[in-house]
């Protein structure tokens, strides 16, 4: 395990433990800025949640301050610990709304010795994404599975300045599986391999050395910072659906950027259902933006709800999705989550707003 405080960087922690041979897991994208304590606030996920799970699969324990100024010490550095309610784990993906984290213990694994990852493009988006469920009903699990659209790889390409591969194909996925045993994971790479060939992919890049797989993932990481460039007035969701419905949410999403006229570019985890909508202004007048987000919202969490999927997977309510959050939690689930804030904070000083109105 780990002890750590909340303004170490998340990049910064993966580094320094796998000095020790050691992994923490949760990876998002932004792991080179933000924090360990933002990530425990918001139950940060990340690409290797499809193996590995969320940041909440690793807090054994906090020090928290609350709003009346107690220190509250829960959990620790113990593997199994039934005491009571776990306060610790009500107190990820709080978003700042019960208790300011003062200090954080995380639960670490061994670090995986061979890591390949698998760059594969595909003329139809639908195929991709049989694809994701077809490797999970073979028993193989990757550490990720990501997918991108043309448009946002494209968006990258411009924003870096050089040639992405693949970049006349519909729609990628980039996975990557890990381990121990080296003879293992070629086994399961060839059987991935067969598998994206089955569902008419158009070719495989393989990358087994650090420096072809950071090539591969740094078109990923950059999908955000190239679409703010390009539309720096832009609206971002993470919806999350059942995988085998992304399919159908990515259709609807058209459907809704057709409808209102604007672009949406989507990308995300395949691997966990969990889709990032991006809805650009582009050069539009900033009036229209203002009168049609909040409808394009709305279609697109129903369209989330209508596929069993939900409103948010790593980014939380925060204060842009406080209206829609009765679209998702019944009048009896909230009037728990309420109380349970009341109970925490009864003058509502802690980031007043967030989660329920103001």
């Amino acid at each position: 395990m780990v002890v750590t405080q909340p303004g170490v960087i998340t990049g910064e922690l993966h580094r320094t433990v796998e000095q020790e041979g050691l992994f923490y897991p949760p990876d998002p994208a932004s792991l080179d800025s933000c924090s360990i304590g933002g990530n425990v606030a918001e139950g940060s996920g990340g690409p290797r949640a499809v193996r590995y799970g969320t940041t909440k699969d690793y807090v054994c324990g906090l020090e928290a301050v609350l709003p009346s100024g107690a220190i509250v010490r829960t959990g620790g550095k113990l593997v199994k610990n039934v005491t009571g309610y776990n306060l610790a784990q009500l107190l990820v993906g709080s978003e700042g709304t019960l208790a300011i984290v003062t200090e954080i213990v995380l639960r670490l694994l061994p670090l995986p010795k061979v890591q390949i990852d698998l760059l594969v493009p595909f003329d139809q988006f639908q195929a991709a994404a049989d694809t994701v469920s077809d490797i999970i009903a073979h028993r193989v699990l990757p550490t990720a599975i990501e997918f991108m659209e043309r448009d946002s790889l494209l968006s990258v390409e411009r924003y870096l300045g050089r040639e992405a591969p693949f970049r006349d194909a519909a729609a990628h996925l980039l996975i990557q599986l890990d381990g121990n045993n080296r003879d293992a994971v070629d086994a399961e790479c060839e059987v991935v391999n067969e598998l994206c060939l089955a569902h008419g992919a158009q070719d495989a890049l393989v990358a087994q050395d650090r420096p072809t797989r950071d090539r591969l993932w740094e078109f990923r990481r950059k999908i955000i910072d190239a679409l703010k460039r390009e539309s720096p007035v832009n609206h971002m969701e993470d919806v999350v659906v059942p995988r085998a419905q992304i399919g159908a949410l990515l259709g609807g999403m058209r459907r809704i950027a057709a409808r209102y006229g604007v672009r949406i570019v989507s990308f995300g985890h395949a691997g966990d259902g969990n889709v990032h909508v991006n809805v650009l202004n582009d050069d539009g007048p900033i009036e229209r933006w203002r009168e049609v987000v909040p409808p394009v919202q709305e279609d697109i969490y129903r369209l989330s709800l209508s596929l069993g999927g939900t409103l948010t997977g790593e980014h939380g309510i925060g204060a842009t999705r406080v209206r829609f959050l009765p679209l998702a939690l019944d009048e009896t689930q909230m009037d728990l989550q309420r109380r349970i804030r009341d109970a925490f904070d009864p003058n509502h000083i802690l980031n007043p707003g967030k989660i329920f109105p103001q």
